[in-house]
């Protein structure tokens, strides 16, 4: 069934899953119920993964180790080509699993060290450049009266935030942001050859700068994370090695602001097309940080997760066998009627809002969840001051980015008076 012409309100309830790039908010969202009702564990033969929509399967799967490996977390959906592979190997790309998609039993030593950087008493250091981010944002635009707020605000913020964090300059931003979409699409997208090539190159030129940064901290400490696990290692490999220290360094330059960016834009966009909203957290910023934990659980910038079942498993009546590979689908169980009473009306209110899993769950919990929620509650803070008449500019096409795993608007223009 095509998915640019598949009927989302009749027929299969889930055929164009595979495709949620394709696929409106309101489209998705709708599958999502329609599939948690009639088929809540159906197998998608175009791409060879499960979809699991309920929250408590989802719960189960991300958190049963014995059951379900995360090993494949960052495989690529569509398999790289051999050329592909051979401009890798070329460049001496060599990643291995360290924090999401690591099984290893030295998982829990290497995230132990790598959290240091998400500890609340980093957050009072970094308070101030935040709001300072935000505020240098608004003053570039305020005079226009109008501005796309993922260019002009979430697309850079949270990179230069992490990037203090990992010690890197602010004017490689931009070039690193590439290269973390490079590799979004590369993992989580459906390219074609010639853009598998080009992404694979900025796949390695990703991989080198973080080589480069470790071997810097090495020589000339400073106060950032990878000198804080230069540290913590005290030259003992049995502690950390210099490839842990570097495959962290790697990973957090793309999950820890891709998502915090698609999630910014995803909460400013919920908030102004729920108007009443917007308005209580300007009277009330107070209310911000809750409605923080409901702009998450109804708009997650994570679509799906991947496991693979290291045994055969009964999922919902569903036998999955050993082997399969299994997307589960965060933002279904965060609007499943079995937890959240009317899941798909936006409440600021919600009492349990903050039971959603847009983080995910288990062991594999995004590590930078503490970091994520205090960038937005800063960025609605300084934003519901400076501009509190902000609206939606109503034509425009609030078009997500083109990845399977990862949603948030590519555009979001905004005005006020």
């Amino acid at each position: 069934m095509n998915s640019e012409t598949v009927d989302t309100t009749s027929g299969c309830p889930i055929s164009s899953l595979s495709d949620t790039f394709r696929l409106s908010n309101d489209q998705l969202e709708g599958l999502f119920k329609r599939a948690r009702t009639q088929s809540p564990v159906t197998y998608l033969p175009d791409i060879g993964y499960w979809a699991v929509t309920r929250y408590d399967d989802i719960k189960f799967i991300l958190s049963d180790k014995d059951v379900f490996s995360s090993e494949i977390t960052l495989e690529p959906l569509t398999p790289y080509s051999d050329e592909v592979l051979s401009l890798l190997k070329a460049r001496g790309f060599s990643p291995r699993p360290t924090l999401s998609n690591n099984e290893r039993e030295d998982h829990t030593r290497i995230r132990r060290s790598a959290q240091e950087a998400f500890r609340p008493k980093r957050f009072a250091r970094l308070e101030p450049y935040i709001r300072q981010l935000v505020n240098d944002a608004v003053d570039s635009f305020e005079a226009d009266k109008r501005a796309d707020l993922v260019d002009q605000m979430v697309y850079e913020l949270p990179a230069l935030v992490l990037f203090k964090l990992l010690g890197i300059p602010e004017e490689d931003v931009r070039e690193i942001k590439m290269w973390a979409d490079s590799r979004l699409m590369l993992s989580f997208g459906k390219p074609s050859l010639e853009d598998q090539l080009v992404a694979a190159g900025h796949l390695a030129d990703y991989w080198d700068y973080c080589v480069k940064l470790v071997q810097q901290r090495i020589e000339s400490p400073r106060d950032d994370l990878p000198s804080d696990m230069l540290a913590t290692r005290g030259g003992d490999d049995s502690i950390l090695t210099i490839e842990d220290i570097t495959n962290v360094v790697f990973g957090l330059l793309l999950a820890g602001h891709e998502t915090t960016t698609n999630m910014s834009g995803n909460a400013i966009l919920t908030l102004l097309q729920n108007r009443a909203s917007w308005d209580a957290i300007v009277d009330d910023p107070k209310l911000i940080p809750h409605a923080v934990e409901e702009c998450l659980r109804f708009r997650s910038s994570v679509v799906a997760w991947r496991r693979l079942a290291k045994t055969d498993v009964d999922i919902a009546g569903t036998r999955i066998p050993a082997g399969d590979r299994v997307l589960c689908f965060l933002p279904s169980g965060c609007r499943d009627e079995s937890y959240f009473d009317h899941p798909e009306q936006f409440d600021i209110q919600r009492e349990n809002a903050r039971k959603h899993i847009a983080f995910g769950f288990g062991r594999h919990v995004c590590m930078g969840a503490p970091l994520a929620r205090f960038e937005l509650v800063v960025i609605l803070e300084e934003l519901s001051k400076r501009l509190p008449g902000l609206r939606l500019i109503v034509e425009q096409s609030l078009q997500p980015v083109e990845a399977v795993q990862f949603r948030g608007p590519q555009e979001l223009w905004v005005e006020w008076d």
